[in-house]
């Protein structure tokens, strides 16, 4: 006789709901970010498009993180909901990696302008986010291997990875832009650049570069309605210590 298959075991799991939710607000973001990336930066009536499909897109963002914590728990289950007691150094990483994250995103918000006027800001921003996500990740390896009780429960599993991660993925940032322009060259380099466009959803102005790339500064609003697409601007920029040059002043060219 032929013996009858298992259904318990050929039966596929089935998807969450929690899961399912995920996937859709997934596949909605991604499909959002299609009109944006044509419309580009607007000008005209279609920047009410762009900016409505923004609003929509940041709902389905912020659904997701409010729901974050149960994403996280429904692929990776934790081994305890609620703690009877919690250990000293579980409470002092729950508490060190709250406040990295703020501090974090204190320095960020202090160096911010500094930073959009940095030449090559793009770059200098994810080299310097990239060291600090990998010291958060390293420091994750170490707790797991060592303390791994500062994962088992639910919400400080989820608190600590939050605040470690984006924790210094803030902040290493900041103080590499600190670095970089406090201990920087005392001598001032003046060059006259062409303004390509003008920002319209900020005081911002794309440069042609001398390699002709282009490049967003952040101005002042007087200065902003003072030059014009088509212009020129001078920049003042400072060799900053960690090789980046950045911006210490915007004079207008009038010809």
């Amino acid at each position: 006789m032929k013996q009858k298959k298992n259904n318990l075991t050929a039966r596929p799991q089935k998807t969450s709901e929690i899961r399912k939710k995920f996937y859709k607000r997934l596949i909605f973001i991604c499909l959002g970010i299609i009109p944006l990336l044509l419309i580009g930066e607007p000008k005209g009536p279609e920047r009410y498009i762009g900016a409505a499909v923004v609003i929509i897109l940041g709902y389905q963002f912020r659904l997701i993180v409010k729901q974050s914590q149960l994403i996280v728990d429904d692929y990776f289950p934790p081994k305890t909901d609620n703690e009877t007691k919690t250990k000293p150094f579980d409470n002092f990483i729950y508490y060190f990696a709250m406040t990295l994250f703020f501090s974090g995103l204190v320095f960020e918000i202090i160096e911010i302008r500094v930073m959009d006027n940095t030449m090559n800001s793009v770059a200098f921003f994810w080299k310097s986010a990239f060291v600090g996500i990998a010291i958060a990740t390293l420091l994750t390896i170490i707790l797991k291997s060592t303390k791994s009780t500062v994962y088992d429960e639910s919400s400080r599993r989820y608190a600590v990875h939050f605040g470690l991660f984006l924790g210094f993925f803030l902040l290493i940032p900041a103080v590499a832009s600190f670095i970089n322009h406090h201990y920087a060259d005392k001598t001032e380099d003046c060059k006259t650049y062409k303004i390509v466009r003008k920002s319209t959803e900020s005081s911002g102005l794309y440069l042609k570069m001398t390699d002709n790339s282009e490049e967003r500064f952040v101005v002042s609003r007087d200065f902003y309605y003072r030059v014009f697409e088509g212009g020129q601007v001078q920049l003042c920029t400072k060799k900053g210590k960690l090789g980046y040059d950045f911006v210490e002043k915007f004079n207008p060219v009038y010809e």
